[in-house]
């Protein structure tokens, strides 16, 4: 059976592998549900993640020594969360994102700062979870998850003067594999593990100058690509799952997850 999952998760993220993590123990940390019997194959749970990445921690794709001076998203989603047998989560989130940024670069031998802020628009994330091994009150579990946001931006500043970009966006992805270990003490989970996030964002079709050699767009892409996250659940293994979460390194950001089961 175990094969099976693994199969089934290799499967899922041969295609499409960010960047909330969750707890290694998710897919079987809520045992009792509202309705469904828990010895059900296949139950559901649904709930909300607030994603706040207080920076991505980005380079310049053209100009790979130049660094992203700040990349802020702050995200809120609601869930949807397919299991099967307490061993595999399969989850998807949509809801809306909004993208602070700001970088520095030269013109003409001029230094210029760009700043900007994006509306909120839609995003949404595959991802899915999986137990490998299970000893006692601790577990082993890895996952994947790939999400996306294309947000218009709001406003545009040039040295501080505001820019006319009403119809330039941002397109943001990105893709995340992990490893993790899970030990239950009482009602409280803790866990820690390490990741592998390939984060990209373009801007395109600018109506001014907003990187070197006097280019209208810019490309953004991780400095960092391997990071560590940390976290804890609260569960009574009844109904309800509370997850906080810090991600460092490759990014900074917090996450926090709610989730009821039926």
């Amino acid at each position: 059976m175990k094969k099976i999952y693994l199969i089934l998760f290799i499967f899922l993220f041969s295609k499409v592998i960010s960047a909330p993590v969750g707890n290694p123990f998710n897919p079987t940390l809520i045992e009792q549900g509202f309705f469904i019997s828990p010895s059900s194959i296949v139950n559901f749970r649904v709930g909300y993640e607030g994603n706040f990445v207080n920076d991505s921690k980005f380079k310049k794709s053209l100009n790979e020594k130049s660094k992203i001076d700040d990349f802020e998203q702050d995200i809120n989603s609601g869930t949807f969360t397919l299991n099967f047998q307490n061993r595999l989560d399969v989850l998807t989130s949509l809801g809306a994102s909004r993208i602070k940024s700001n970088w520095r670069f030269d013109e003409s031998d001029v230094s210029k700062r760009i700043e900007l802020e994006t509306n909120y628009r839609f995003y949404y994330a595959l991802a899915a979870r999986v137990i490998l091994f299970e000893w006692g009150n601790t577990a082993l579990g890895a996952g994947g998850r790939f999400s996306k946001t294309k947000p218009s931006i709001f406003w545009l500043l040039k040295d501080g003067t505001p820019q006319d970009e009403n119809e330039a966006d941002i397109n943001y992805k990105d893709w995340q594999i992990d490893l993790g270990l899970s030990h239950k003490i009482d009602i409280f989970v803790p866990y820690i593990g390490i990741k592998y996030l390939d984060a990209k964002a373009k801007i395109m079709n600018v109506n001014t100058i907003i990187s070197e050699n006097d280019l209208n767009f810019i490309k953004m892409k991780s400095r960092n690509k391997f990071g560590l996250y940390l976290g804890t659940s609260l569960s009574n293994s009844k109904y309800f799952l509370l997850t906080i979460e810090a991600r460092l390194i490759d990014e900074e950001a917090i996450s926090i997850f709610g989730e009821l089961k039926f």
